[in-house]
């Protein structure tokens, strides 16, 4: 299996609203299924804490696309 590299710079907003919301999916099946193995602390997990730095970044670059729409009335 191959993957395409594309940076989020390179998204359109639809784009980076589908993967912030994809990111999001990914952090509650996580988080349902560490509770469901009974990990305690699943938040210190590699895994999770990737998913947060994907969420943040997400969330920076959506945040500056949306605030540089400019609107004329």
């Amino acid at each position: 299996m191959s993957f395409k590299i594309t940076k989020m710079q390179d998204l359109s907003i639809a784009d980076l609203k589908a993967a912030y919301d994809f990111n999001e999916m990914k952090i509650k099946s996580l988080k349902k299924s560490s509770k469901k193995s009974g990990a305690v602390d699943f938040k210190k997990s590699e895994g999770y804490q990737d998913l947060l730095v994907y969420k943040a970044n997400l969330y920076k670059e959506l945040e500056k696309r949306v605030n540089s729409i400019e609107v004329i009335w």
